[in-house]
């Protein structure tokens, strides 16, 4: 580019912007009193979000409490009912072991009478015997007397299967009870 200026021309040198600061429109400058209100907008929108978020873990914790809570009550709950069921079962065991005891000690009873009778009558037919005077005699009493502790030993074995039976029942009762109970629990649980 040339510039004449009257005489001649002459050429121009090719001068360097300035650089000034840009400054964008619309922005103040940092002053104290812009900072105190930036901050004035600022802090209370930070102290806001701060208690939301105490607010929001405390409202967790509250909640995650109150799931703990729950949690242990139904344990302490599940732990008291298998407690009584253990105690139910032991109480089970306690009262089959006594019909047991009962049953033994009645059928010791019975087996102590009937050998003592059987050996009076063993007794008593010996001695008739010895009083008779024929074979013939012994024979027919010794016939009588086999025939007589045959129907005995049917009668008492009868009576001693009957006594048994009962108390096997009486003894396997109360657990069967407890095998049964234990049988709703399971099928109650498996319901829910």
């Amino acid at each position: 580019m040339t510039v004449e200026t009257g005489a001649e021309a002459r050429p121009v040198a090719a001068s360097k912007p300035v650089a000034r600061p840009v400054k964008p429109i619309g922005e103040t400058p940092m002053t104290t009193e812009t900072i105190t209100k930036t901050l004035e907008t600022v802090v209370p929108a930070m102290e806001k979000a701060t208690t939301d978020a105490v607010a929001q873990a405390q409202a967790g914790f509250e909640q995650m409490n109150g799931k703990v809570r729950e949690m242990m009550e139904k344990n302490m709950k599940s732990i008291t009912e298998m407690n009584e069921f253990a105690k139910g079962n032991v109480e089970a065991l306690i009262e089959s072991a006594k019909a047991a005891a009962a049953g033994a000690e009645t059928l010791t009873t019975h087996f102590v009478e009937s050998s003592k009778a059987s050996f009076e009558e063993s007794q008593a037919a010996f001695k008739s015997m010895t009083a008779l005077k024929s074979p013939a005699e012994v024979l027919a009493a010794q016939q009588q007397f086999a025939k007589t502790q045959f129907d005995k030993a049917v009668a008492n074995w009868s009576h001693v299967t009957e006594t048994w039976m009962k108390l096997a029942g009486e003894v396997v009762q109360p657990l069967s009870n407890r095998v049964a109970l234990a049988q709703e629990t399971v099928k109650k649980s498996m319901a829910v």
